[in-house]
């Protein structure tokens, strides 16, 4: 990627996102890319993501979600989703009334935490085509648990620390999921990348988008991978990755 422009867009709470804006065409089909947990736009799985899709002819823009990267370090938590998918409607929004790029001409790739994310935006804004996810956490009460019992904590943890984050930093850590958000929308279709060797976001919850997506008539493509763990694939199998996820963002955004 020969240039590229840092941008600062504006999310709720007053927080200031940044991003980095990789423009081939003003009118470009555009891709907004979205890091996991304790990531951010610096990640080599991020740049690996945008090269692939900038050398292909598509604008992108890589953002980094609040408490990460350069973005406004609110708390320090994540909320699962909930203030996260605020930054990708942010995100996705600007796009819109700043560079003044058709939404059926947007798409957004997440991984992991920014997947969960991604697939929350329809929640929040309808200004996207179409989504493509890596390893995407869907049910997060059973991500939770999966989680605390992966770390060597009692699954049982989970209702003391919804009831906190209810109690003493005001979120509702369920009140968005993936399944109101698909329900909701455009029916945007979507792409999903999947290791069925996952030990963090174990392969059913990819079933479970499967299944809302067959649910809500969303037209959904699954490739899945016997010997991949967590976002692995991007990697392991580089080459089909780039030439899906290019194929799948040309035939369902608008020339």
């Amino acid at each position: 990627m020969p240039s590229y422009e840092t941008v600062s867009i504006d999310s709720t709470d007053d927080v200031k996102l940044s991003a980095w804006w990789m423009q081939n065409d003003p009118q470009a089909k555009t891709i907004v890319v979205i890091h996991g947990l304790t990531s951010s736009k610096y990640s080599s799985g991020v740049l690996l993501a945008s090269g692939i899709l900038y050398k292909s002819g598509f604008n992108v823009l890589a953002m980094d979600m609040r408490d990460h990267g350069d973005s406004t370090c609110e708390d320090g938590y994540y909320s699962a989703g909930q203030k996260e998918s605020d930054d990708s409607a942010a995100v996705v929004d600007w796009l819109v009334n700043e560079k003044n790029i058709s939404a059926n001409k947007i798409g957004i790739y997440g991984q992991s935490l920014g997947a969960l994310t991604t697939l929350q935006t329809g929640a929040k804004t309808q200004n996207f085509a179409a989504i493509a996810v890596h390893d995407p956490p869907v049910a997060f009460e059973t991500l939770v648990r999966e989680e605390m019992e992966f770390q060597g904590f009692p699954p049982s943890l989970y209702t003391p620390v919804l009831h906190y984050a209810r109690i003493f930093k005001g979120e509702n850590l369920t009140e968005v999921t993936p399944e109101v958000a698909i329900a909701g929308g455009n029916k945007q279709p979507i792409l999903v990348f999947n290791g069925m060797l996952d030990k963090r976001v174990l392969a059913h919850h990819t079933d479970d988008l499967i299944k809302i997506a067959n649910d809500n008539g969303v037209e959904i493509t699954t490739y899945r991978y016997e010997d991949m763990g967590h976002v692995e694939s991007l990697w392991g199998y580089n080459e089909e990755f780039g030439k899906v996820i290019v194929s799948f963002f040309n035939e369902n955004l608008s020339s």
